[in-house]
């Protein structure tokens, strides 16, 4: 009987897995024949591990070989291939449904959107990476070509989408990258595509998409863009369209409070019409509050003044957020959110509190109620708070309110509309009939 000593020394190496085809090839026979008299019934000490030890080490070393001989095989096809590239020999390319790229059998790389990624494995390093590389992309040209042909024609370009990263993509493929333009709502486009692409076909894509672009930013965000081209020949409404404009279409009220106070009810109707919202705390265009209007603003502005580091949108739907951690205010601002210490309220839900509690007032007091608090979304504690910082102040009756403003700052408005260098006064002297 073998014993297990004998044994141990008889296997002793065979649980080596590196080395070439030969080398494997030996071990595994010597394995196999330890296997058999591990196999035969009263031949070895302690048989039942001997046979699991046996059979787990050849079934590595077989993997290893078969691993092997597959490197061997395709090594073999990537030499032969590498001298056809240097010879100019002509060569059978197959382009996949999936976008993947064969050269004489030979998987070479894959078409991702309009680019084409050459497959830089231990093997391929082996070839002539130049001589590749023209092949790959003279063969991919016509399917480029096609692809892009197929976007610029598309009637529904459902498929185009500007996300959040400032890239365009077409089929979840990044296309384009958008860069500053003339304004903030007047990107252009820096194309994502193939050199092997020809420089009439890129400047074609790239017209279309800035085309394209121009056109969703447009019905989009229409009221915001309609404040550029204002017709009024009142310098206060023309001034007020120029700061939302600059202010993306959201300004706070005691801004502009001096203007506002001299518009006509003309001048304040045209400005309804065009979708501008005078509130007791903010001017601002309504439907740019919209989920999708707000992402594409801040996408917009973010690009333009090459901000990476602005804090998340608030999600749909909220209008209280309770947060130490906002690092911009301003930006808060343009998502639709006015900051009161840690507390941000939706600027049109402020509104709507502004007219409840007007609604609800008598001898200059309110009684604060449910309908307050459901509507802001908060604590009854939160919503107190937030009371105290309008201005607000408890009065000895219960759950009774009166207004009590705090002291104004020096006002400057009148030196900032007298200031020869100042956008109003620049405004005021355009004729844009």
């Amino acid at each position: 009987k073998v014993l297990n000593d004998y044994m141990k020394k008889q296997l002793n190496g065979l649980d080596n897995y590196q080395g070439n085809i030969d080398t494997l090839a030996n071990r595994i026979s010597y394995i196999r024949t330890w296997s058999y008299v591990s196999n035969k019934k009263g031949w070895v000490e302690n048989q039942d591990y001997w046979i699991e030890r046996t059979k787990n080490i050849e079934d590595q070393l077989s993997e290893r070989l078969h691993e092997e001989l597959t490197k061997s095989f395709i090594d073999k096809r990537i030499s032969i291939l590498s001298r056809s590239l240097k010879q100019n020999i002509s060569l059978t390319t197959d382009m996949k449904n999936n976008g993947e790229l064969y050269i004489d059998e030979q998987y070479v790389g894959k078409l991702e959107g309009l680019k084409f990624k050459l497959d830089y494995n231990s093997s391929s390093l082996d070839t002539d990476i130049k001589s590749l590389r023209k092949v790959a992309r003279q063969a991919i040209l016509p399917e480029l070509t096609k692809k892009i042909n197929k976007i610029i024609k598309e009637d529904n370009n459902g498929d185009l989408k500007l996300e959040k990263d400032e890239k365009i993509y077409h089929s979840n493929h990044h296309i384009a990258s958008i860069i500053n333009g003339k304004d903030y709502l007047h990107p252009l486009v820096q194309i994502n595509i193939d050199e092997a692409v020809d420089a009439e076909i890129r400047e074609k894509l790239k017209f279309f998409l800035e085309k394209w672009l121009q056109k969703y930013i447009n019905s989009e965000l229409n009221d915001l863009v309609s404040l550029s081209n204002i017709e009024s020949t009142n310098s206060d409404t023309r001034a007020i369209c120029f700061r939302l404009f600059e202010n993306n279409g959201v300004l706070k009220r005691n801004i502009v409070d001096k203007v506002i106070t001299n518009l006509s009810k003309e001048e304040r109707f045209k400005l309804r019409k065009m979708g501008v919202k005078i509130g007791r705390y903010h001017i601002f265009l309504h439907k740019m509050l919209k989920p999708n209007a707000v992402l594409l603003r801040t996408i917009l502005w973010k690009n333009f003044y090459k901000k990476s580091d602005f804090d998340e949108i608030p999600r749909p739907g909220l209008n209280f957020l309770h947060s130490t951690k906002i690092k911009d205010a301003r930006f808060l601002l343009i998502c639709g959110f006015e900051n009161f210490n840690n507390f941000f309220i939706r600027i049109d839900i402020l509104e709507k509190l502004f007219i409840k509690i007007l609604e609800a007032s008598r001898d200059k007091k309110f009684q604060f109620n449910s309908d307050m608090i459901n509507l802001i979304g908060c604590t009854k504690e939160n919503f107190l708070k937030l009371l105290k910082l309008l201005n607000y102040q408890a009065i000895n009756e219960k759950d009774f309110f009166t207004y009590k403003p705090g002291k104004k700052a020096k006002n400057t408005r009148n030196i900032i509309l007298k200031n020869t260098n100042n956008p109003f006064k620049v405004l005021s002297n355009l004729n844009l009939k």
